[in-house]
């Protein structure tokens, strides 16, 4: 595993809050906030409204999705680090929430990838399925079928002094099978009281950077052991 190799493929913060009936006029003015962020206005249904912009360069797709139960910032395809990405998801969620007069998060859920390349081999499959698994290639032919894509899945339950839980997944990349895929989706399920906890941003960063940090250190650290 290459640690050198990383490049970030996207960010996503996904804040589910109670049920509310968003009124039009404040997304509106919710769209204005964020003009310099966001071009396009889309009504999807009567619940969900997504902003978006995509870059025509290099194919990024920014989008605010905005439910009922729930606001959704994310970075598709990114280019941008995770510090330029909070930069602005910061301002949105403070605006989201404000105009939007959101009471709670009931939990938090960040998704954050990566993509890169295995230290040594050209082909992701082989360091993950032969190298990480221990998979001898005799006992695959059963399938009696080319494996196209290979991968493997962490799930990590919330422990006694870190209420959040891991969904890790490390696969081979369908488009190109140079590369690995990661992923890391945690699940934060403390609630955060906007109202009381003014510093709710701040919580919101600590535990994204934890989300980024277990992928870029214990699960890429996990990887470099099978250099």
């Amino acid at each position: 595993m290459n640690k050198e190799s990383l490049v970030p493929f996207s960010f996503i913060i996904e804040l589910l809050n109670p049920p509310l009936k968003h009124q039009q006029q404040d997304i509106h003015k919710l769209f204005t906030e964020l003009k310099d962020i966001y071009v396009n206005y889309n009504t999807l249904t009567d619940t969900i409204t997504e902003l978006s912009y995509i870059d025509k360069k290099t194919q990024e797709i920014k989008k605010l999705i905005i439910r009922n139960d729930k606001i959704i910032v994310l970075n598709d395809f990114t280019s941008s680090t995770l510090d330029r990405f909070w930069k602005d998801a910061s301002y949105i969620i403070e605006k989201s929430v404000s105009i939007l007069t959101i009471p709670i998060f009931f939990f938090r859920q960040y998704t954050i990838r990566f993509t890169a390349s295995p230290l040594k081999e050209e082909d992701s499959r082989i360091f993950l399925g032969n190298r990480v698994c221990g998979l001898q290639d005799n006992k695959l032919k059963i399938f009696g079928r080319p494996i196209h894509g290979f991968g493997i899945r962490f799930v990590m339950p919330a422990i006694e002094n870190e209420q959040n839980e891991y969904n890790i997944r490390v696969e081979s990349l369908l488009k190109d099978v140079k590369q690995i895929f990661l992923e890391n989706q945690a699940r934060f399920i403390v609630p955060l009281q906007l109202q009381i906890q003014k510093n709710y941003l701040d919580s919101i960063k600590i535990e994204i950077d934890k989300t980024y940090e277990f992928l870029k250190s214990n699960v890429i650290g996990f990887l470099q052991q099978y250099n």
